[in-house]
Order: C-alpha cells, then sequence, then structure tokens
C-alpha cells in the first residue's frame, strides 16, 4: 500500500499563526504521557513535524534533551527564537524531514503531534523502533479542530473553509484521499508492523471558547487556507469569515468541548534473563 505524498510547503507562512492560535496539549494529557512512558531524570526526547513547539515546550522541563525536528524551516526558526525569548536551552532545533532524521545516541520517547498522517507511516515507525531505547516509547498526539461538531458555528465555519478552498483553487493542496491509507491500515496497525508493543489510546477533553480572531487565525494557520494559499484574498477572506461567524453568535464567542487523545506504543524490553542456578 503506498502512503499518500503530502507537499513540502504546506505551512509555509503560518508559523506566527501557528503559534499563537494553535492550543497547547493539556497538561493532565501530557503528564498522563509522561506516566504511562515511565520517564525518568536524564532522559531524552524527539519530537517529530514539532511545528513551532506545541509539544516540546510542553515536555521540555522533563527531559535532559529534547530534538524538535521539521521540515518547515520558517517554524523551526520561530521556535528556535521563542526558546531563546524564553531562556529553554535544551532544545535543539532542526530542519529536516522526519524521515531523514540520523540520530547517533537513543531516545526515551518520540513524539509526534497530529502530524502522523503526513509522514510515511512505516518508514518513521520502523526508525523510531531503530531510536528508541529497549522500553522506550512512540507517542501520537492528537486533537480536535474548531470545526469538528454540529454546533450551528461550526457548521458555518466548516461552509466558510469549503467556499474558500474552492474559491483559492486550494483542493490539490493536499493529496485527495489523504485518509484512504489509514483507513486500509490504521496507525495501530502500523506501529505493530514495525514490532511496537501498542497500549492503547488516553483522552481528554478540555472546554475552550474561541474568538472570531482566534477561529481565523487558526484557519490562516491550516495547510489548506495559509496565508500563502489565500494570496492577496486574505483581507477579503478575513471579514467574510468573520461576518458569517458573527451571524451565528453577534457576540463572537463559540464554545468547543475538545478532545485531545494520545496513542502510545512501547518498543519491548528484553526479557530479564533467569539465573542458570533457579
Amino acid at each position: 500500500m503506498q502512503e499518500p505524498r503530502f507537499r513540502a510547503d504546506l505551512y509555509t507562512g503560518t508559523a506566527e499563526y501557528y503559534d499563537e492560535f494553535r492550543l497547547g496539549y493539556p497538561r493532565s494529557l501530557l503528564h498522563g504521557l509522561l506516566r504511562r512512558a515511565r520517564i525518568g531524570s536524564g532522559a531524552r526526547l524527539l519530537d517529530l513535524a514539532c511545528g513551532t513547539g506545541q509539544v516540546a515546550f510542553g515536555l521540555h522541563s522533563r527531559f535532559a534533551d529534547v530534538w524538535a525536528v521539521d521540515q518547515e524551516e520558517e517554524a523551526v526558526a520561530f521556535g528556535r527564537a521563542k526558546a531563546a525569548q524564553r531562556g529553554v536551552r535544551n532544545i535543539t532545533w532542526v530542519t529536516g524531514r522526519a524521515e531523514d532524521v540520523d540520530l547517533d545516541v537513543p531516545v526515551d520517547l518520540v513524539t509526534i503531534g497530529n502530524a502522523f498522517h503526513r509522514l510515511r507511516r512505516r518508514q518513521v515507525a520502523a526508525a523510531a523502533y531503530r531510536w528508541l531505547r529497549p522500553g522506550g516509547c512512540l507517542a501520537l498526539l492528537w486533537s480536535d479542530p474548531p470545526w469538528a461538531g454540529q454546533a450551528a458555528w461550526q457548521k458555518v465555519l466548516a461552509e466558510v473553509i469549503a467556499d474558500w478552498t474552492a474559491r483559492a483553487w486550494a483542493q490539490d493542496r493536499v493529496p485527495a484521499t489523504w485518509d484512504k491509507a489509514r483507513r486500509d491500515e490504521p496507525d495501530s496497525a502500523v506501529l505493530a508492523g514495525a514490532g511496537f508493543d501498542v497500549l492503547g489510546r488516553s483522552a481528554v477533553t478540555i472546554a475552550h471558547t474561541w474568538t472570531t480572531r482566534a477561529l481565523t487565525g487558526f484557519v490562516l494557520s491550516t495547510s489548506l487556507l495559509s496565508p500563502p494559499a489565500l494570496g492577496s484574498a486574505v483581507p477579503v477572506f478575513r471579514a467574510d469569515l468573520a461576518r458569517r461567524l458573527l451571524q451565528v453568535d453577534p457576540g463572537g464567542r463559540y464554545h468547543q468541548d475538545i478532545s485531545y487523545a494520545c496513542d502510545l506504543a512501547r518498543r519491548p524490553a528484553p526479557a530479564p534473563r533467569t539465573p542458570p542456578w533457579r
């Protein structure tokens, strides 16, 4: 089965929007991940497809070393500058594809936030198995987008995105059947095929209130309707989205119960050897 191939420039021009309007992962989810993965002192983390660092910044304080890797140079530069501003010194920022990572030391945890579907899953899973120490874990983190739901404002948001995707001729920015490979071979099957013990999913739900500005910023952080995809139509898009959302709620506040999830898999550790005298 051939995995879909995504463009390398999907998120060009989105770093500032991505960092401001993409919500970080809840502490309860991250703490649960660390507990399930049995992360101790001196551990190393590899965060793939890191974006501007939502996972890396959320977890760095529990690790001695963090490598944050993304193929978008703009996102990596933004994350590096943000780390310097915050005085975070244990994250190494790397521009490159997840598939091309080459480590010379084992890591304790590999994380991929909202991006495994965009990678060559089998190749990355097999590589993560090699990078991890025995007993180390691979974590796939996920979160619902704002339009995932049946509220009136969510339906309007989805309609606006569909309208503007057609208007901007952006339909071909992602493969038309991008999700077929995951339906035919779920992520859990890919991980098991690479040799992992699949430990299952943990999830939390967090109540959040969006504003019109935040929803607009979120959409501009996406691969379909990024500023480069919209070009000179960005101001018109902003106005149209705001007008249509405010028709639903003139107060400009939109409530969502956001689901966050973590799929965890462990590289098996060798069974302890039984002394011959027993």
